[in-house]
């Protein structure tokens, strides 16, 4: 039997940045390395209805750095998720999608954060068009890793009424993290394919030529996650780039965060 009645349970996140995810509405598109992190981190923190989404199958290579077991093997990521999240959460709300995205726009438009994890250039561009939208109420956040080390991470965070799209916000935050040599670290996360190269995985690819572990991934998530529950708690909090470092990655700075638009 459990007793959750608010009489005699005190949540201990209340004073921390994921308490911004308290009651809220989330969307998980991408459920690989980051995303199924943070889908257990978003519904450990209190959100009242998660969309999980991730077609792509479980085979047990993934159980190395994604947050799955054994008996996930041969499901589809969003659905093992699924399973998951509502182990740890009886009162969570969760629906899976059954493509990559889910199929009502009027749907993501509602949510109160779009938490895309794909590293996918399609579905940003299905992003750019919702942020256009004028009744957008979501935030629209994108995470990513760096494929050599998994160290790294980034997220660039759109809120409701932001004058760029997710494209172009990420476009000017790389210009302006490559220009700036004490951040030469972060570079690789906007690596240009170099002349001859057949192969350069993109942000986090799980391709051969992805290196991390899951203590690597899960921290990346947790600190994104964290810096996420910062916008989620204020509305003046400002739209724009996160680049984090893990303690163990070399020569980077643990946090740099710039402004929507910043140069």
């Amino acid at each position: 039997m459990s007793d959750e009645r608010h009489e005699v349970t005190t949540r201990r996140d209340q004073s921390r940045p994921v308490s911004g995810f308290l009651g809220k509405s989330v969307h998980v598109w991408g459920c690989g390395g980051l995303g199924s992190w943070i889908a257990e981190f978003v519904a450990r923190a209190g959100v009242a209805r998660i969309t999980l989404c991730d077609p792509g199958v479980i085979s047990g290579g993934l159980l190395v750095r994604q947050n799955y077991a054994e008996g996930d093997v041969g499901h589809t990521k969003a659905e093992a998720l699924a399973v998951r999240v509502q182990d740890i959460r009886d009162d969570l709300s969760v629906e899976v999608a059954g493509g990559a995205i889910p199929e009502s726009f009027t749907d993501c438009l509602a949510a109160d954060i779009i938490i895309d994890a794909t590293v996918s250039n399609a579905i940003t561009q299905v992003l750019d068009v919702l942020a256009a939208q004028s009744e957008r109420k979501a935030i629209i956040a994108q995470v990513a890793t760096d494929a050599a080390t998994g160290t790294l991470g980034l997220l660039n965070v759109c809120t409701p009424g932001s004058s760029l799209p997710p494209s172009t916000l990420d476009d000017m935050a790389g210009l302006a993290i490559k220009a700036d040599a004490d951040l030469e670290a972060f570079h690789k996360l906007w690596q240009e394919p170099e002349d001859g190269a057949e192969l350069i995985p993109t942000r986090g690819c799980s391709v051969p030529t992805f290196h991390g572990s899951a203590a690597d991934l899960a921290a990346v998530a947790a600190v994104l996650t964290s810096l996420l529950g910062k916008h989620m708690q204020s509305a003046t909090t400002p739209s724009g780039t996160h680049v984090i470092s893990l303690p163990h990655a070399a020569n980077s700075r643990p946090h740099v965060f710039l402004p929507l638009g910043a140069a």
